[in-house]
């Protein structure tokens, strides 16, 4: 037992609530993944079911070896891997994996990865460096705008046009960061502006684009149509901003004026559903009903699916452990305020409930369909090995702590021994 203690140091409650969050995750995946099986594993559900142990095991593996790096070289290595990791970005817009209009992920040695989760870890380590390094040289707008606001501006560009969400749950945390780091509000003010700025720029861009090529397809299509060889009716394609507005649009509209299972209402409607039937107590471990018709039922909407198996009081459970999640993290900062290991810590602490909040907001019905996973709970290989080395990161922070702790209590047990020597 002392020798697991040793090994496992830092903080108890943020190992406690991993391992608990671990065990959730392969009990509702074993649940969720029923029609996952049957379509892509002939019904063998035992293969899901390992695969995603397996990739579970990784997550806590990069976790205890996170964990037991001093959090210091943490600072050095986002500094070498900075660049490096947006020219991966880079790559993954320009021949990554097309999958639903969109490059998130691109193939290493037969498995998907996408940079966008390595970029969010590497950018807020790399901030909290900053904010250390740059001292009262970041209230000077030009210090801030190059060494703080550029890395943050570009990172966020290269993820914005795949992935929203994340992009904006990292700019999130990245300004709550700066605030806390106490950057001038002005400044935060001026990069919440040059953000909106160049959000306003790309959807104006994407919409000529779109539109431009909506009217060459059309073309194609209807001279296709003159020659009796068209495939197919013609779709015009959306661009980005009708189809977020179309997904915030579907929250508020009339329920008796819209046909809840079409193709635009129709996850809402499954997870509204396994919702309201949860209940209290839920309908009890591996029946529920909507995990064959939500689509990623395992992945996005698996808050849903633990609400309908496990109740409102199974919802509250998994809500309280993020939350006693990021009461340890406040505590560091806490303890550790306005330094690199204080910062990181909560930036990243930070990071993961403000997804796992986004993942429930989606569930029960508060937030616009998006696709965050439930942080160490969804399925998914990249997303479990990056909050695995997130809390790895986290905990290396906790373990100095208590090191620092044990020398100081040390010191005080030797200068009592030696002044009770000389009383005698």
């Amino acid at each position: 037992m002392n020798a697991i203690n040793k090994k496992l140091r830092g903080d108890r409650v943020i190992w406690i609530v991993a391992v608990v969050l671990g065990i959730i995750s392969v009990i509702v995946v074993y649940s969720a993944t029923s029609a996952l099986a049957v379509s892509k594993y002939s019904g063998n559900t035992g293969k899901v079911l390992m695969k995603h142990v397996g990739m579970l095991l990784f997550g806590f593996v990069m976790m205890i070896g996170a964990s037991r790096i001093n959090y210091k070289h943490y600072a050095k290595i986002a500094l070498l891997l900075m660049i490096p990791c947006l020219a991966l970005l880079v790559y993954t817009l320009v021949f990554g994996r097309n999958i639903n209009d969109a490059s998130r992920s691109i193939n290493v040695g037969g498995f998907s990865f996408q940079p966008s989760e390595m970029a969010k870890i590497i950018l807020i380590t790399y901030l909290a460096r900053q904010l250390v390094m740059m001292g009262d040289s970041m209230y000077r707008f030009k210090d801030f705008l190059l060494k703080l606001a550029l890395p943050i501006l570009v990172t966020a560009a290269l993820i914005f046009s795949e992935n929203l969400s994340t992009a904006v749950i990292l700019v999130a945390v990245c300004i709550v960061l700066l605030f806390i780091g106490r950057v001038k509000f002005l400044h935060i003010l001026a990069l919440v502006g040059l953000c909106v700025a160049g959000m306003g720029m790309y959807l104006l861009f994407d919409a000529v684009k779109t539109n431009i090529d909506n009217k060459h397809t059309k073309k194609e299509h209807t001279e296709a149509l003159t020659i009796g060889e068209a495939k197919g009716e013609y779709k015009e394609k959306q661009n980005r901003i009708q189809t977020w507005s179309n997904r915030i649009k579907s929250m508020g509209e009339d329920k008796e004026s819209i046909d809840p299972f079409d193709d635009k209402h129709m996850q809402r409607t499954y997870a509204n559903i396994a919702v309201a039937s949860g209940s209290l107590i839920g309908k009890g471990p591996g029946k529920s009903e909507q995990r064959n018709f939500l689509p990623h039922p395992y992945s996005d909407f698996i808050y849903a699916i633990i609400i309908e198996e496990y109740g409102l009081l199974g919802g509250i459970v998994v809500l309280m452990l993020y939350i006693f999640l990021f009461t340890r993290v406040i505590r560091i900062i806490g303890k550790r305020p306005l330094t690199f290991g204080g910062l990181m810590a909560f930036g990243l602490g930070f990071l993961i409930i403000l997804q796992a909040m986004v993942n429930m907001g989606v569930s029960i019905g508060l937030l616009p369909v998006t696709g965050q996973p439930l942080p160490f709970v969804s399925m998914g290989g990249t997303s479990l090995m990056a909050t695995g080395l997130i809390l790895g990161m986290i905990l290396s922070v906790t373990r100095s702590m208590e090191e620092e702790e044990m020398t100081k209590e040390q010191e005080i047990e030797a200068i009592t021994e030696i002044s009770e020597e000389d009383e005698r």
